[in-house]
């Protein structure tokens, strides 16, 4: 004959683990501290008076630029992947932005550089500008397209992701070279 746990032992078993799992699972933040975080993230991109302070460079890299930047970047902490930098920013005043941003990657067509100043610089108002509120993700998308500011040829499709953590993903499409991302903090203008 087969001995058979009682139904009842089980049910209260799994009623216990249910509910200590329920208390133990809260959220972080309340519905109301993040709409407020959202709120306020909103209002200083509205402003159009803040910076963000670029610390981190992420390239998008073919295997040659991978092994040069491996060699490149050999004992600084560094990896083809993942720079970490400090000095560069993207700046917003009014309906003007400027940036200036280094570049690590290849350039696909000739521009008028010839080896001096290859990063990224732009500024100036910018076109097809447009700011959207990401539901999923608790954030805010920036668009908008802008011409180099030395190179009159090259132009840059920026996308900028904003979190209420006050930190931005960039992304950016160029017309003449691979395409770059970076992390930053948002800091107010003085």
């Amino acid at each position: 004959m087969k001995h058979r746990t009682p139904i009842v032992s089980i049910t209260y078993t799994l009623a216990i683990i249910v509910s200590m799992l329920a208390i133990s699972c809260k959220p972080s933040e309340s519905m109301a501290e993040r709409t407020q975080a959202l709120s306020t993230l909103e209002t200083k991109i509205n402003n159009k008076n803040f910076k963000i302070d670029i610390n981190t460079v992420i390239p998008f890299n073919t295997n040659a630029t991978t092994q040069v930047l491996n060699n490149l970047m050999r004992y600084t902490g560094n990896t083809a992947n993942r720079i970490t930098v400090n000095g560069y920013y993207i700046t917003f005043k009014n309906d003007s932005i400027s940036g200036y941003l280094p570049y690590y990657g290849e350039q696909e067509l000739s521009s008028n550089r010839y080896n001096t100043d290859l990063g990224i610089e732009f500024s100036g108002i910018p076109q097809e500008y447009s700011l959207d509120k990401l539901k999923r993700k608790d954030a805010y998308l920036m668009k908008f397209t802008i011409n180099d500011q030395k190179d009159t040829v090259e132009t840059y499709r920026v996308f900028i992701t904003f979190f209420p953590s006050n930190t931005a993903d960039v992304n950016i499409v160029t017309s003449h070279r691979n395409g770059i991302s970076y992390r930053g903090q948002l800091e107010a203008v003085e």
